[in-house]
């Protein structure tokens, strides 16, 4: 089950804002050694803000083992701010409906037969979200096999790599009709709704 929250209702998922933090600390300042902000062992950047909303997957212990991060691109956002370079083939979008995706991770630590979930959980979780939000497409930037990998149709490159963070990284544009990840679904058995908006454990306390 994926789990969103904001700023505004993170205090509903108890420690899951801080579990999230500690997840891109160990995914990007501890594994790929990357200059991030961070604070006792919690990564952080200027688009953790009230416009965020956090995505998570979590283990039976509620420590989040995944994450993806979106926020509307009507507000500052990543690929504007730092990379619009990678931006070619269409202009840079500045609306409501097109959200963008950030600081997607998996704990690598975490079990491999329960991991191979994650991500493909987490994409179906945000092709709910984005379905229910009116969100027409979500941009991003990341390696073109990984995104590959997960989505076999429906992805637009906006342009050429480059090195991002010391990856060959590019720009893309996917509507929400191509985020759900089929093929890993159907091997993973996940079928049905996948998103909730309170947290799991308040659900099966009711």
């Amino acid at each position: 089950m994926i789990e969103a929250f904001s700023l505004k209702t993170a205090h509903l998922f108890g420690d899951a804002l801080a579990s999230q933090a500690k997840l891109r600390h160990r995914a990007f300042v501890e594994r790929r050694a990357l200059i991030h902000s961070s604070y006792d062992g919690m990564e952080y950047d200027g688009f953790d803000t009230p416009a965020a909303v956090y995505l998570v997957w979590r283990d039976a212990a509620l420590v989040v083992r995944g994450l993806i991060r979106v926020s509307p691109t009507s507000m500052p956002y990543m690929l504007k701010s730092y990379w619009p370079f990678l931006c070619q083939s269409r202009d840079l979008p500045q609306s409501f409906d097109i959200w963008e995706m950030t600081r997607v991770c998996v704990d690598h630590e975490f079990e491999p037969g329960l991991r191979k979930r994650i991500i493909p959980e987490l994409l179906c979780g945000l092709q709910e979200f984005c379905l229910g939000n009116d969100v027409k497409a979500v941009v991003g930037v990341a390696r073109r096999h990984l995104v590959d990998h997960y989505l076999r149709e429906g992805v637009d490159w906006l342009g050429e790599t480059a090195e991002i963070e010391g990856e060959e990284e590019a720009a893309f544009w996917i509507q929400t009709r191509y985020l759900r990840p089929s093929i890993h679904c159907d091997a993973c058995k996940i079928f049905g709704s996948v998103l909730s908006l309170e947290p799991v454990t308040q659900q099966a306390a009711a």
